[in-house]
């Protein structure tokens, strides 16, 4: 791994509070790897961050809100509008007296930039480019537009207009190189061109957890096939065609193998923003099991260690162009995938995985998607296992820093 000693990396994540979602473990992944490579690391965080969080990753918690604490949802467009201007100039404030008290550094990296921030970081650059920052990058991990069914032309509301003239104002500081614009899936690159004329660089997810994936390992003809769906439940993610999905299945192969784990450690709101609850049938039944609590990251590796198959029926809507970290999790473990169709997830096979996709929102399909993959799952297995090295290769710790410091 590239030797990054002597130079300084702040990592800023504003919605980092809890073990819950994708923030702590990005997080820790990052620092965690930045170490090992010998540089130093400082995390700014919400105000609300667990402190045995803080400790652990030596964050700063100053972030008195976040976006993603759903502070800004105002059913007002001129007050949603008002919220931009004032989250970015909160961005502004906190991170110019941290800068003053802490820095220079080496390099800023954001690793969840929204317009939310955008405006903020750009403030920020025009007083610390250079000099107490000397470069900042920025990771785009949400869609910036839409997709049409069977449409891979984004579509952008008038609003998305705003983003556009945010991102075109790091111009100037991209061609100085204080400024870059990165983003862990192709299809996220093209979209954000798109919207601005500016590509962002595709950088790998890392992994960092490592498993022992056998290639040659004798399996019981009955033992059962566990499938799981890992990460925080989502409706987007389409918890909802996943029970009724495992419910046909269940019904209709009432002594098939196929067992199922799900983790819902956190309220879901359905698509008209009411709460969204677990199927009491499915909650009763002993072939399917419930995990609702956040599990700490040596829990989580053993649930995924633990995992025959993940399924994934994230909506296409919403996944065309995101990527999956729990997908690559499952590629790099030598797992199967069950996923949606023309979806990030669908190239994420094809180049370093195995599966069986599905067409969006299709629950049938999805059902016999489980049938098909616990009768002929030796099969799969050995493939994915077959791949799981090309796959860790390729969202490994070292190309991750190497991407990350390749030209700060």
């Amino acid at each position: 791994m590239a030797v990054t000693a002597g130079r300084r990396l702040l990592i800023v994540e504003e919605a980092l509070k809890d073990k819950a979602g994708h923030f702590y473990e990005y997080v820790k992944s990052v620092a965690e790897l930045n170490a090992a490579a010998g540089g130093e690391t400082l995390v700014v965080s919400h105000a609300a961050t667990d402190p045995q969080i803080q400790t652990e990753l030596g964050a700063a918690p100053l972030f008195a809100r976040s976006n993603w604490d759903g502070v800004y949802n105002y059913p007002s467009a001129w007050r949603r509008y008002l919220a931009i201007i004032r989250h970015n100039l909160l961005v502004y404030r906190v991170m110019n007296r941290f800068v003053r008290r802490h820095g220079p550094f080496d390099l800023l990296f954001a690793p969840t930039v929204v317009i939310y921030q955008l405006i903020g970081w750009r403030l920020l650059m025009a007083r610390h480019g250079g000099r107490g920052i000397k470069q900042i990058v920025m990771l785009f991990r949400n869609n910036a537009g839409s997709y049409a069914p069977s449409s891979s032309t984004p579509t952008f509301k008038r609003s998305t207009m705003i983003l556009k003239w945010a991102i075109q104002s790091f111009r100037p500081l991209i061609a100085r190189g204080q400024a870059r614009f990165v983003t862990d899936s192709t299809r996220l690159a093209t979209e954000y061109r798109a919207l601005s004329g500016i590509e962002p660089e595709v950088w790998p997810s890392p992994r960092v957890a490592a498993f022992d994936v056998p290639t040659n390992q004798a399996r019981a003809a009955d033992r059962p096939v566990v499938f799981s769906c890992l990460g925080p439940a989502r409706f987007e993610k389409g918890i909802d065609l996943m029970q009724a999905a495992i419910k046909r299945y269940l019904a209709a192969n009432p002594a098939g193998r196929a067992r199922f784990v799900i983790q819902w450690n956190a309220p879901i709101l359905d698509a008209q923003g009411e709460p969204y609850l677990p199927d009491p049938e499915l909650r009763a039944d002993p072939r399917v099991t419930l995990i609702e609590q956040a599990m700490p990251s040596a829990v989580y590796d053993a649930a995924v260690a633990a995992t025959d198959v993940m399924l994934l029926p994230y909506r296409r809507p919403s996944y065309f162009a995101r990527i999956s970290g729990v997908a690559v999790e499952a590629v790099t473990a030598g797992v199967p995938l069950i996923y949606t169709r023309d979806t990030w997830c669908e190239d994420l096979v094809r180049d370093v995985g195995a599966g069986i996709g599905v067409p969006d929102g299709d629950v049938d399909g999805l059902a016999a998607a489980i049938a098909a993959m616990t009768d002929d799952f030796d099969a799969y297995q050995a493939q994915a296992r077959s791949r799981s090295e090309q796959a860790r290769e390729s969202h490994s710790g070292e190309a991750f820093i190497g991407k990350l410091w390749g030209r700060a």
